[in-house]
């Protein structure tokens, strides 16, 4: 699907006279596009120096975010170039060289959506004569020919869908014959994201402890400057920080207000007895989403101070920093019912934090935290 540019026709005729790159149009009609409707010549068969071109990734989920447009104001659309929102650049078609005019756009994929879209012939119905957009931020994008007084142009109004614009295609050779644009047809509903493979086990993470280090959570001294023996106790909370993320395109893929989903088991921190902290798979319906929490734990020192002695305590607890690289399983879900699915690499990253464990000794710890003391 992807339509790289080193694909070209060899033909010598062609091969002057076009940048197209070859590929299957049958790409543009298996998607879940809007009606499409083709504009300008339908006889691609009578000239075999011309080529059918078709760009699109929607079967990734990655949108067209601008155009480029090389065009004559006499004759119609001679090349374009189609841009896409992992920054990947399709085209050029056709051959801009012969156009003494060029405009583009763009628009950020996650805020703007197109409202309305047009094409025209050039009148003859041999030529893509005309591109119209108009954006939901008001621009307009209006390049090519539709004004010629030697006939009668006819506008196409184009189905825009859900307003996202998935790709691009059509034939010619040193302009553009035909052209036809597509367009999600529906809104999204939901995205989940499913069957995640992570690159490592957790067996291996846990063998080498990945990430896991034990920290001082607090630490404090009490000195008994009493006759008699004393019972020291203390005890404070201490504030650690947690968070999760996830690194995946799909959360922007169509807009900030679409609802991501993980629906799967992930590799995620466990906490187990005291201050033990491992790696295992747990189950979770949770967003998508970086969330960052605050969490209080309870620090309690006990310890008998004899006369005259200092004794010196610390809390500790194994904290856990990792990121994790997955592939899963990408689910976009349409409000017509229809969805499809598609692959994507990305990170899971995660802090926590185990229980907190208190330790006192009557010398100070060479590691401590911090130090506050008391007396009796």
């Amino acid at each position: 699907m992807i339509i790289p540019s080193s694909r070209l026709l060899c033909g010598a005729a062609l091969a002057l006279t076009t940048l197209f790159s070859t590929v299957d149009a049958a790409d543009c009609s298996t998607g879940p596009f809007a009606h499409v409707w083709k504009i300008g010549d339908s006889k691609a068969g009578e000239n075999t120096d011309n080529v059918e071109f078709c760009s699109s990734l929607w079967d990734v989920g990655i949108p067209v975010t601008g155009l480029d447009v090389w065009y004559d104001e006499g004759e119609g659309i001679n090349a374009l170039q189609i841009q896409y929102a992992n920054g990947d650049r399709h085209g050029i078609f056709g051959v801009p060289g012969s156009s003494p005019q060029h405009q583009s756009i763009d628009w950020e994929y996650s805020k703007t959506f197109i409202d309305s879209f047009s094409l025209w012939g050039n009148g003859g119905g041999k030529k893509l004569g005309n591109i119209r957009m108009v954006l939901t931020d008001g621009r307009e994008f209006d390049v090519g020919n539709r004004h010629d007084t030697r006939s009668k142009k006819t506008e196409f109004p184009i189905d825009v869908g859900a307003g996202v614009m998935l790709g691009f295609g059509g034939w010619g050779a040193n302009d553009i014959k035909q052209g036809y644009a597509l367009f999600l047809r529906s809104q999204i509903d939901h995205i989940t994201m499913t069957d995640p493979v992570f690159d490592e086990s957790p067996e291996n993470l846990n063998a080498q402890q990945k990430g896991i280090e034990l920290q001082i959570v607090d630490s404090y001294d009490h000195a008994n400057d009493l006759n008699a023996t004393i019972n020291w106790s203390f005890e404070t909370t201490a504030s650690v920080h947690t968070s999760t993320s996830t690194t995946t395109s799909v959360t922007k893929t169509f807009g900030t207000s679409v609802s991501v989903n993980w629906e799967a088991s992930i590799l995620a921190f466990s906490v187990g007895g005291g201050v033990e902290l491992s790696y295992g798979y747990s189950q979770t319906n949770e967003k998508v989403e970086t969330k960052e929490t605050e969490v209080s734990r309870t620090i309690t020192y006990e310890a008998p101070i004899k006369p005259g002695k200092h004794v010196w305590c610390q809390a500790t607890a194994k904290s856990g920093k990792a990121d994790l690289g997955y592939t899963a399983t990408i689910n976009l879900w349409l409000k017509d019912g229809t969805s499809w699915s598609w692959k994507e690499h990305g990170v899971y990253s995660q802090q926590a934090w185990g229980d907190t464990s208190s330790q006192c000794q009557e010398k100070p710890f060479s590691n401590a935290r911090r130090s506050v003391e008391w007396h009796a």
